[in-house]
């Protein structure tokens, strides 16, 4: 019966202390789910980026999978583009990206603000 919010750019704790988790980019919620499923199956091109940035302490693991850098840089705060605010750094992105801010839609027991997500 209480809930408690944590706001934190460290992924690795995100995952062991929260039962839900939210991301946001540049202010607006991409991605909301439980904890695990946002973790094992993430649907936001952006959410999916976070987890590819997490380093590994493996360096096996870390030789096998470099970084993966987003091209471009976030918007400037209060001039967001038009459309999808994500839609300059994304890989997935097209015109109707460019045109419509995607609302939040429920895929399972995700809630992801995309027009091109899918599960995969």
């Amino acid at each position: 019966g209480m809930a408690i919010v944590f706001i934190a750019h460290d992924l690795a704790v995100v995952r062991h202390v929260s039962d839900r988790v939210l991301v946001m980019y540049a202010g607006r919620v991409m991605e909301t789910a439980p904890a695990a499923q946002l973790f094992e199956q993430p649907l936001h091109p952006y959410t999916r980026a976070l987890l590819d940035a997490v380093p590994s302490t493996d360096p096996e693991i870390a030789r096998a999978r470099p970084p993966k850098p987003l091209p471009g840089e976030p918007p400037v705060p209060g001039r967001a583009p038009p459309g999808c605010v994500f839609h300059p750094r994304c890989h997935l992105a097209d015109e109707g990206c460019r045109r419509e801010a995607p609302a939040l839609r429920e895929m399972g027991a995700s809630r992801v603000a995309c027009l091109k997500a899918a599960a995969d």
